[in-house]
């Protein structure tokens, strides 16, 4: 086991299935804890006889097997991911459950739907093999613990295909509105408005329901009905916000802000620089190797202090910076080219547009930043 801390959270590395990695967060232990805790009466009522070791002990099989389940889920993402052709980068499961976490997207309506399906479908298999084995196991401990098991799969299963993201049903509701409308972004906002509802029935539910039946909502009950809505409304906004945020960038275009740029051998001297004529800005310096590659870019002003005699003499590239891998970008419109933006301006304070064709042209970073604030003003 190995601890690592992708994005600044710490997590434990189990291992790793079909070559990807099984991570757990520490948080898990906590709902172990709890689990154990609220599943250990049960125990004791099953087999008064047992000791308070032995039970808690019996009692820890619940979030055992609750974790087995749990990574079943993932693990029938993930495999209906590999089975499209689509990279898997890790499983990881946490506090709340779990999610795996794709190398690429997912390309169709119908592949979506197929991944974000195969999660329930195997908590749903799980529920009735255990449902299954209830009716030849003896009764006593063995049977409670395969009874909460095979309750828990059938209600993840149940939950997790509510229409509403961030649930799996919410997912497969995107992918149906992707498919009628042509537009994945309509479907992610849509499917965010319906979780967003979801979260508040559930609310609703827990505190509602008793009171109708002339009850108290209990504390625990409530407890859950907050944490749960609160999640299932974090989840939906953030679809919300994921769906209008790449609606934004479909219409992002570099190329009405990038500035004219000259390229010269790496390997030439500052003489290799023509001057430009008289009241017109000159042009960015791209250095390029003789391979064709960006390996760095002019500054003007040490450009501009050569003097002249010396020019021959002296290599560009003492007036020059090299510039680090991202600052060349190959995409110019849409999501991949913010991707790459966002890559480019945390290393550069100026970025290289390149295709087959050779460099296209240069923008600076403030005038990258003006112009993505621009919109939010």
């Amino acid at each position: 086991m190995t601890i690592t801390g992708g994005g600044g959270a710490r997590r434990w590395r189990l291992g790793s299935v079909g070559g990807t990695p099984v991570y757990l967060a520490p948080s898990w232990l906590l709902v172990a804890a709890v689990l154990t805790l609220l599943f250990l009466p049960t125990v004791q009522l099953a087999a008064p006889r047992l000791s308070t070791p032995v039970a808690v002990l019996a009692a820890t099989s619940f979030p055992v097997l609750l974790f087995a389940s749990v990574l079943a889920h993932e693990l029938a993402h993930g495999g209906a991911a590999k089975a499209l052709g689509l990279p898997v980068r890790e499983y990881v499961l946490t506090f709340w459950g779990g999610h795996t976490s794709f190398g690429s997207d997912l390309r169709s309506p119908g592949d979506s739907a197929l991944v974000s399906a195969a999660g329930p479908l195997a908590n749903g298999v799980l529920a009735v093999v255990g449902w299954g084995l209830l009716r030849v196991v003896e009764p006593g401990l063995p049977a409670v613990i395969l009874a909460s098991l095979t309750y828990t799969n059938a209600i993840v299963a149940v939950f997790n295909l509510l229409p509403g993201s961030p649930l799996d049903g919410g997912r497969i509701l995107e992918a149906l509105v992707w498919k009628i409308t042509g537009d994945r972004d309509t479907g992610a906002i849509g499917a965010g408005w319906v979780g967003r509802v979801l979260a508040v029935v559930i609310v609703a539910w827990f505190l509602l329901v008793p009171l109708v039946q002339g009850r108290q909502p209990s504390l625990t009950g409530a407890a859950w009905a907050a944490v749960i809505g609160y999640l299932v409304w974090s989840g939906a906004s953030q679809s919300i916000r994921l769906g209008r945020a790449r609606r934004s960038a479909a219409g992002f275009d570099l190329r009405p802000l990038l500035r004219p740029a000259q390229v010269v051998d790496v390997r030439a001297s500052v003489a290799a620089v023509p001057a430009a004529p008289w009241g017109v800005a000159p042009p960015a310096i791209v250095l390029v190797d003789p391979a064709g590659g960006v390996v760095g870019v002019a500054d003007p002003a040490a450009l501009a202090a050569v003097p002249g005699p010396a020019r021959p003499s002296t290599p560009l590239t003492a007036v020059a910076r090299a510039l680090p891998a991202t600052a060349g970008v190959t995409a110019l419109q849409g999501s991949a080219a913010l991707g790459q933006i966002a890559r480019g301006i945390g290393a550069s304070d100026v970025l290289v547009a390149v295709s087959e064709h050779g460099v296209l042209g240069v923008v600076p970073r403030d005038v990258l930043l003006a112009a993505l604030q621009r919109p939010a003003q």
